[in-house]
């Protein structure tokens, strides 16, 4: 048995070595917000390239949810928590011997929230992931998977009963539009149309006071193989396309996030190329009759992109995303609508804004209504480990930005019915809470959009740690890269 010494204090080594903090994340200061700018707030970060892909509001509440995935051998299940004070890891289930990525995330109560995303198992492809929360733990859900490649990027919740999940599957004539719906006792795939042999979908909101839901992603054009946008809209019975316009003719059209604060009040985000190498922000609105674009600032020369969007009412709309400066770095990005443009506001960014190797992206963002408006998303320098990034933003004359935490995480399941577990999860490996140390930005808005730089960043590859969109098994036009 001596042989098997060594072997075993390499493992215990290894491990020791993943789940230690780094030494810039062992000291931590308090979240003191200054209203009226983005402010960094800690999040809790395994050791492990972890990334934010999603956050939720809990409603009635100052509550937040936030889900990614971290690597730990393989790629797993993030899910952190906010309980009006601070972040904390919480545990969460995954298949044995699969990797995981977690997408999106909605609430419909402190003791109901869903998220969802793929896991790829042993054998190949990937399948649809469903969790749920009850009040006391996470806990996997069985989710129609009608393909060997199949996934989900977005959830919206109308109701406990009444819960909407969107993404893609292959079939043997290409990607198409998955759309899955919980009645409050089992998921069950609902048809979607598509306008292409390839569309996905990559966001779902409810519509407040109605019975409709809409539903944003892209297809693949048959005449150049290249990206438009996609628009579909649930009437209460069907889901059917609606005519979406696209930035440019030429180039790639793509929307990545949608909100809506009413029947008649709804926007939809993403990116838009123009000549070969220009991306610019898309911002479309719906006003009840039409969709239509509304003119967005452009910050960079090369790359703009607009992840998520959020609707709290026709003056008040937050976006997120990210762009390239001139030094090649990519930055943060938040704009606010107030009912006549859109303004970019200051964001901080701690990897740094000075060269290629700086990477800061907003991935989502959640408006607390009376407290104030989070994004999430990553950090990292170019051959370091990612970061989860939360940042929040105190409107000028609002209410204290560190309300009075309320007791979820402990809270008993009410009579809501409960999702049944089909799968028989292992638990994740808790990763070791540490905290993310604050950059020494004091983010300020501006009035106005920032000036394009003139300089084009270079093209030296970036990657991304977590795919928004999952490899295609069959070679197709890619979009760009997605945080």
């Amino acid at each position: 048995m001596d042989y098997l010494r060594p072997l075993f204090f390499f493992f215990v080594s290894l491990s020791l070595l993943l789940a230690a903090p780094s030494p810039a994340q062992r000291k931590s200061k308090p979240h003191a917000p200054t209203c009226g700018t983005w402010d960094l707030v800690f999040s809790p970060n395994p050791n492990s390239g972890p990334v934010f892909s999603s956050v939720a509001a809990v409603p009635g509440t100052a509550e937040l949810w936030a889900v990614g995935n971290y690597l730990f051998f393989y790629s797993l299940p993030l899910i952190e928590h906010w309980d009006g004070t601070a972040w904390e890891i919480v545990a969460s289930p995954n298949i044995p011997n699969a990797n995981h990525y977690v997408y999106g995330v909605t609430a419909v109560a402190p003791n109901n929230a869903w998220a969802v995303g793929r896991y790829e198992p042993q054998g190949g492809g990937s399948r649809t992931l469903v969790l749920h929360w009850d009040g006391i733990s996470w806990s996997i859900i069985s989710s129609p998977s009608p393909a060997t490649y199949t996934g989900l990027y977005a959830v919206a919740a109308v109701s406990a009963t009444d819960v909407w999940a969107v993404g893609y599957y292959y079939s043997q004539t290409g990607q198409q539009t998955l759309i899955e719906h919980w009645d409050g006792t089992a998921w069950s795939i609902v048809p979607s149309p598509n306008v292409s042999p390839n569309n996905v979908l990559a966001a779902v909101t409810a519509v407040p006071n109605s019975q409709t839901a809409w539903a944003v992603g892209y297809y693949y054009r048959t005449t150049d193989g290249l990206p438009s946008t996609l628009i579909q809209r649930w009437d209460g019975t069907n889901w059917s396309v609606v005519p979406s316009p696209d930035g440019s003719a030429q180039g790639s059209n793509l929307l990545f996030g949608v909100s809506s604060a009413g029947p008649n009040d709804a926007w939809a985000v993403g990116t838009y190329q123009v000549q070969n190498t220009v991306f610019l922000p898309l911002t479309e609105h719906w006003d009840g009759t039409t969709w239509q674009i509304v003119p967005s600032p452009p910050l960079s020369s090369s790359y703009t992109e607009l992840n998520s969007v959020f609707s709290l009412s026709a003056t008040d709309v937050w976006a997120v995303g990210s762009y390239f400066n001139e030094n090649a770095a990519r930055l943060t990005l938040a704009q606010h609508w107030d009912g006549t443009s859109w303004q970019v506001f200051d964001t901080p960014d701690p990897a740094g804004t000075d060269s290629n190797e700086a990477i800061n992206v907003f991935g989502s963002v959640a408006n607390v209504p009376g407290v104030g408006v989070w994004a999430v998303g990553y950090y990292q320098r170019l051959g370091t480990p990612s970061q989860t990034l939360t940042a929040f933003y105190c409107p000028v004359g609002g209410p204290t930005p560190t309300p009075t935490p309320t007791v979820t995480a402990t809270a008993s399941p009410s009579s809501t019915p409960t999702p049944t577990a089909t799968v028989s999860p292992s638990p994740t490996p808790t990763p070791t809470a540490t905290t993310t140390p604050t950059a020494s930005v004091t983010p300020t808005p501006t009035a106005t959009a920032t000036v394009t730089p003139t300089a084009t960043p270079t093209t030296t590859p970036r990657p991304t740690p977590t795919p928004r969109h999952a490899p295609t098994p069959r070679p197709r036009p890619s979009p760009p890269p997605r945080p």
